[in-house]
């Protein structure tokens, strides 16, 4: 009932408002908050209220996942996993993808996620004819856990029409071997070859997908999350259809953001630029929205297709793919600004970062506009002259700190002095940059309190400590991982902070992170979920 209140005390609340320190206890009144405080005055404003006992456990504000891959994630469970929590060399996807190949029927495809060929032993990606090998005449695809390259068998390759003199797509490769013939690994652009053969997920599969997504992220205390690249194919209806059948369900679990790709927004045949409200979510804002449109402006580190300004240290000939001529992207950025978009860019070089700054600049300044709040995802290498016009320019860097995760690839790729630099919160940090922290789930397993302690200690898988002059407190990168959300999505005024007025949104865990050291981090986690003050998770 819309007037149904509940009083929680006995806890420590970080409300996570600037320059607050800790309240007593808060009260919930429907969907909002309607005080925080002491536990006296609350009272006073309580009446009848139920009672909850937090048992000296803290309250902050749920995560708000800024960037994230929610269906991708969701169909994620569902395929098998070839991380580097799985497999460990070549010979263990093998086995894994004849495995599968036993357990499901014998025509349907074999899709993997999550492989890392710097995590393997061999350090190299694997090939068409390994997996040939155990699967020759049904098609296998892997996806590479960045989700910029992935690796097919032969099967997969005859789908698509790959061949030997199949031409490079703009913005991708068909890697050959010395004879010219596809080596079965694809690179960006290129991927789009495989994927318009693979067959497509149904409306319900992917609602489904999409509610086992925002089940699991409940767990990890994530109470909002954006989908950082709306819509595949030809056409985003389909996406869009999953999405509001979640919503419908009633069993969604966490608020969306969806963030249309830009080709659904601004089309090279049409003069017209759709609208975030030509894009159908329903009618329930506070569960389904759009928000920023998306933009690749270049690929990943950890598959050395990053734009670099030097080269790869164990690649002195690539220095990384960039998506876009400078006009064209120019073009685009104007036409969406214009129309009132905020835009979202994926940029992870500094080649790439420059590029995309240098076309916002032009954007902005020809058509000045208050609070757009751009933004560039990734950002993960910025001199002080980027980080000046991202603060000039009023751009807001939305962070994945995934060093605990991907950080000895980076090392691989750029020696170690270059890759200290990477995730540059330090720099941002000292030219008084908002910023927003977030996961890009499924490239990482994205547990917030994990991305947060990897910002707090940019330690690498094996041990290697990267760049600690951009370490960040563990309270400062909670704010950005729930008022930064916010603010990277326009939404916090409603979202990210414990105040009056604001969405119920928050999370209950067993430890005070303000209190907690380093090495005991791992015994904090997430007790409860709720949203709009109603139940999601109880650990």
């Amino acid at each position: 009932m819309p007037d149904e209140a509940t009083l929680y005390s006995n806890g420590i609340i970080h409300t996570m408002r600037a320059g607050e320190g800790p309240a007593e206890a808060f009260l919930v009144r429907g969907e909002r908050v309607a005080g925080v405080g002491s536990r006296e005055d609350l009272l006073a404003l309580a009446g009848g209220a139920a009672r909850v006992d937090l048992d000296g456990c803290t309250v902050i504000p749920g995560f708000n996942d800024c960037h994230a891959h929610l269906l991708s994630f969701g169909l994620a469970l569902d395929q098998l996993d070839v991380s580097a929590d799985s497999v460990h060399s070549i010979a263990d996807i093998v086995g894994a993808v004849e495995r599968r190949g036993r357990d499901t029927g014998s025509h349907a495809w074999i899709h993997g996620r999550g492989y890392n060929q710097n995590e393997l032993v061999e350090a190299r990606h694997i090939t068409r004819l390994e997996l040939d090998a155990v699967s020759s005449a049904r098609p296998v695809v892997l996806d590479h856990t960045s989700g910029h390259v992935l690796v097919c068998n032969t099967a997969a390759l005859e789908r698509a029409g790959i061949a030997r003199d199949t031409e490079n797509p703009a913005g991708g490769e068909i890697e050959r071997d010395e004879h010219g013939d596809p080596t079965g690994l694809l690179k960006e652009s290129a991927m789009d070859l495989l994927r318009r053969v693979i067959p497509t997920t149904t409306e319900v599969e992917g609602r489904d997908a999409i509610l086992k997504a925002m089940a699991t992220l409940s767990t990890f205390g994530i109470t909002s999350a954006s989908d950082a690249w709306t819509g595949h194919g030809p056409s985003i209806e389909g996406e869009l259809a999953m999405y509001r059948a979640s919503v419908r369900s009633g069993r969604l679990t966490a608020r969306i953001t969806l963030m249309p790709l830009i080709s659904y927004v601004v089309r090279d045949d049409s003069d017209r630029v759709r609208l975030p409200s030509d894009f159908d979510v329903g009618s329930d804002p506070a569960w389904l929205t759009i928000g920023a449109t998306k933009i690749f402006s270049d690929g990943a580190l950890s598959t050395r297709t990053a734009a670099m300004r030097e080269p790869y240290a164990d690649d002195p000939s690539n220095r990384g793919i960039l998506f876009w001529e400078r006009p064209a992207l120019v073009s685009v950025m104007r036409r969406a600004h214009e129309a009132g978009w905020q835009i979202a860019t994926h940029a992870l070089g500094d080649r790439a970062v420059e590029m995309v700054l240098d076309c916002y600049d032009g954007a902005i300044r020809d058509r000045p506009r208050a609070d757009h709040r751009h933004r560039i995802e990734h950002c993960m290498y910025a001199d002080e002259t980027m980080a000046r016009a991202i603060r000039d320019l009023g751009i807001v860097p939305s962070l994945q700190p995934d060093i605990y995760r991907l950080g000895d690839a980076y090392v691989a790729a750029l020696g170690l002095e270059r890759a200290a630099e990477s995730i540059p919160i330090g720099l941002f940090r000292r030219f008084g940059i908002e910023l927003a922290l977030s996961s890009d789930l499924p490239v990482i397993p994205g547990r917030p309190l994990d991305v947060i302690r990897s910002a707090m200690e940019r330690t690498t898988p094996r041990g290697v400590e990267l760049g600690p002059h951009h370490a960040i407190p563990a309270m400062d990168a909670i704010r950005a991982y729930t008022w930064g959300g916010g603010y990277a999505t326009h939404s916090e005024r409603i979202k990210g902070t414990l105040a009056p007025g604001m969405l119920a949104d928050f999370i209950v865990l067993s430890g005070d992170p303000a209190q907690t050291e380093l090495d005991d981090w791992q015994t904090i986690q997430v007790v409860r979920t709720a949203v709009g003050g109603q139940l999601m998770y109880r650990g």
